[in-house]
C-alpha cells in the first residue's frame, strides 16, 4: 500500500474510514437505476455521485468533460480505473497543498490516505473549452498517462493520483 494526499473539500472523511463505493438513490427514475448499475454495478465514489448529478450544462462543462472522459476510457483506455469510481488524491503533501489553494478551499481538512498504487494523469488536460478535435486530443493524452500537448493556454501539468480499491483515510496532515 501507498501513501496519497486528499482535499477534502466536502469535508466528507473522518480518519479510519474506509471509503466505499456506494449507488445512487434513483428509486423515482428506474430507468436511469438500471443504466447506472449497467455502467457502473458496483456503485460509485463520491466524485462519481457528484458528477452524474449535475446538469451537463451546468458550470465550466464539468459534467460533460467528466461524460466525455469516461467514454474514451471506456472505448481506449479500458483497464485505467473510471473517474467516477475513484478517489482522487496527490502523490505529496505539496502537491495537496498547492491543488487546495488552486481549488480556492483554503480551509479544506487534508488526509493521508492508504491505497494500492494509483493511476497518475495530468488533471490539466480536464478541459472541453477548446475544439472538439483539441478535447479529443486532451483526452487521450489524460488517459495516457502523458503530459498533452505544448500549446499556449494549457496550464503547466498538475499530476492527480485515481486511487480504486480498498482506500483507508489514516489521519488528518
Amino acid at each position: 500500500m501507498t501513501t496519497y494526499f486528499h482535499v477534502d473539500r466536502r469535508a466528507r472523511f473522518v480518519a479510519g474510514q474506509a471509503i466505499d463505493l456506494s449507488k445512487l438513490d434513483l428509486a423515482a427514475a428506474p430507468d436511469l437505476k438500471e443504466h447506472c448499475n449497467y455502467l457502473f454495478p458496483d456503485g460509485v465514489s463520491a466524485h462519481g455521485q457528484q458528477y452524474l448529478n449535475l446538469d451537463v450544462k451546468s458550470g465550466n462543462g464539468e459534467a460533460a468533460t467528466e461524460l466525455i472522459w469516461e467514454y474514451v476510457r471506456r472505448a481506449h483506455f479500458p483497464t485505467r480505473p473510471s473517474r467516477f469510481t475513484a478517489t482522487c488524491a496527490w502523490r505529496d503533501l505539496d502537491e495537496a497543498i498547492a491543488w487546495r489553494a488552486r481549488a480556492g478551499a483554503p480551509n479544506a481538512k487534508i488526509w493521508c490516505l492508504d491505497a494500492a498504487e494509483g493511476f497518475v494523469a495530468n488533471m490539466s488536460l480536464l478541459n472541453v473549452g477548446t475544439s472538439t478535435l483539441r478535447a479529443s486530443e486532451f483526452a487521450h493524452a489524460y488517459w495516457a498517462g502523458a503530459q498533452g500537448p505544448a500549446i499556449a493556454g494549457l496550464l503547466q501539468p498538475c499530476w492527480e493520483v485515481l486511487l480504486s480499491g480498498p482506500i483507508t483515510v489514516l489521519e488528518e496532515v
